[in-house]
């Protein structure tokens, strides 16, 4: 692991586009989080690339907090991106979006590694009388590839408790959404984030749309006040024939649906996460900072702010009680 400082670092679309996208809220506490705290955990690279930490990288080099770089060796990029999907996969605060794209994407790079470490055709699953019985190289690469495939949806789905028929599901829907991305970009962490709900189904139908459809139906979602519209009512407003290509069979069921129940404990819940933070910022603070040498003026201010939130602590405790 480097020390701390400034590097000049590579941003791959393709591996940020692996990273859940951070809610507002989300980013704004973690930009606060790194000014409080400093930059704790490294930036994880291959090669100088970014495959972890690209908002810390952003914030830091912009609030010019330095930052520890650590480096990890890969054989090759799809099993970079492996290593990226298996541990945006380990967090909890993904969406089933992103989990679902997760998993198909790690799906698709796991065989594509197990190909290129099996390029001759051979692997351990490959015994002689496979071999002899062959027709050509092409035939015997042919079924490795088909026995890998089977063997990384039947791991991977006993790893994340789905079946392996779940796990091929998984890969069509993250082709649609890679195919989605090539067209309008600015879809997808939309889709991801659970901000536009799209049902697998629709995902697909809409990745067989040409560009300038799901612009128009992206431009559709956006003007509305929430994104619940109707896949088919947009299909037809856009095209002007909802048949317009009969291989794409349009479901009945919305493709762009509420969100979930309106939840009373949310905001409280939120109010509650945050309020350890600023516990730990005052701690650290009273046991580091040597309140003799500080200026009169940032201890004025400082006084100020925590005078206002003590009033607010109170105004929020008297409203729990029911004394207002």
């Amino acid at each position: 692991m480097t020390e701390k400082g400034y590097k000049q670092l590579v941003i791959d679309t393709e591996f940020k586009n692996l990273i859940r996208p951070l809610r507002k809220e989300e980013y704004m506490q973690l930009e606060l989080n790194l000014v409080v705290d400093g930059c704790r955990d490294p930036i994880i690279v291959w090669n100088n690339t970014i495959v972890d930490g690209h908002n810390r990288y952003e914030i830091c080099n912009r609030m010019h907090i330095p930052y520890a770089t650590q480096e990890i060796e890969f054989e090759s990029r799809e099993a970079a991106v492996v290593w990226i999907c298996s541990n945006q996969l380990g967090r909890r605060n993904i969406t089933e979006e992103t989990r679902k794209y997760l998993i198909g994407r790690q799906y698709e790079a796991e065989k594509l590694v197990g190909c290129q470490k099996n390029a001759n055709g051979y692997n351990q699953y490959t015994n002689s009388h496979d071999t002899e019985i062959a027709n050509s190289p092409d035939d015997l690469a042919s079924r490795d590839q088909k026995e890998s495939s089977r063997r990384t949806a039947w791991r991977l789905g006993e790893e994340y408790h789905i079946s392996s028929g779940t796990v091929q599901k998984y890969a069509r829907y993250s082709q649609a959404l890679d195919a989605i991305a090539e067209k309008v970009p600015e879809l997808i962490p939309q889709i991801l984030s659970g901000s536009y709900k799209i049902s697998h189904e629709n995902v697909v139908a809409i990745s067989m749309m040409d560009a300038e459809e799901v612009r128009k139906l992206n431009k559709k979602i956006g003007k509305g006040p929430v994104p619940f519209i109707r896949y088919s009512e947009s299909r037809r407003d856009i095209s002007g024939d909802a048949t317009s290509k009969p291989t794409m069979e349009v479901p009945d069921k919305p493709a762009i649906k509420t969100m979930p129940a309106f939840d009373p404990d949310a905001e409280v819940a939120g109010l509650t996460l945050t309020i350890p933070s600023w516990t730990s910022s005052i701690e650290r603070t009273k046991s580091t900072a040597d309140l003799n040498i500080i200026s009169s003026s940032a201890k004025n201010k400082l006084e100020e702010a925590l005078e206002a939130l003590q009033s607010k602590v109170q105004e929020m405790l008297s409203a729990i009680k029911g004394d207002t």
